[in-house]
């Protein structure tokens, strides 16, 4: 600091420090809240602070972990943002939570029975943080309130399971897709009601695995079968 030639201070050096201090000041008060903080961190000279998404700020150690819920981004139907499960927005809870991987498609997760919905964490962190995110996984939702297409015949879910309904196209050996049970009737709606699954059969061979009670007989979707005669699971179809 400047003196005078009697030692003191000059009313100058006076402003400048003061300013600088209320700079100082500024800048401390802006750098964002400490989270925990203590004495010791004081004596440390580095108090830390959790980091927390700009658009996002309620979810904690991970984007919807299981039992938290969800409410569409508006104007999206890929993005969702956590939110409390009694907030008026939140329409589904997580049940389950894969920290690698994608949501879709749906039939390839590890989801169980009576999903939903899968919300790809990924793509929804990217779109509320402004910032590529990749590796989060996704997670597997229930809806807080009906529909819920996971349940028997209800469209959706991680798999086609027993009860559930799928549309055949009108060729031997078209791809099969699940559909509502109650779309019977519509365009791509649903044609056939699986009645029994057989694990680990012969699709192809001389006995019907499906005890001549089905109208027809589909295999599992290629991603799941590297053998085209043994399938993981023989789906036994009636018709509609």
């Amino acid at each position: 600091m400047r003196t005078d030639k009697g030692g003191r201070p000059t009313t100058s050096a006076i402003r400048a420090a003061a300013a600088i201090a209320a700079v100082s000041l500024v800048l401390i008060n802006g750098c964002g809240r400490a989270t925990g903080y203590r004495a010791s961190d004081k004596e440390s000279g580095s108090p830390t602070a959790s980091p927390t998404p700009r658009v996002n700020p309620s979810y904690g150690t991970k984007f919807l972990a299981i039992n938290e819920c969800a409410a569409p981004e508006p104007g999206r139907t890929d993005v969702y943002r956590e939110v409390p499960c009694g907030d008026p927005e939140a329409v589904a809870r997580v049940t389950d939570r894969v920290s690698t991987g994608n949501a879709e498609p749906l039939s390839g997760t590890t989801c169980s029975d009576y999903t939903d919905f899968a919300i790809d964490a990924s793509i929804s962190l990217t779109a509320l943080e402004g910032t590529q995110v990749a590796g989060d996984g996704y997670a597997c939702m229930r809806n807080l309130k009906p529909p819920h297409p996971g349940e028997p015949g209800g469209g959706g879910g991680p798999r086609i399971e027993l009860g559930d309904c799928v549309h055949s196209g009108p060729k031997k050996g078209d791809a099969i897709t699940e559909a509502a049970c109650r779309t019977k009737g519509k365009k791509n709606g649903a044609t056939h009601k699986i009645i029994k699954i057989v694990q680990d059969g012969f699709a192809f061979g001389f006995d019907d695995p499906c005890e001549y009670k089905a109208d027809a007989v589909f295999t599992e979707d290629p991603m799941f079968d590297s053998d085209p005669a043994r399938s993981d699971r023989i789906l036994c179809g009636k018709k509609l």
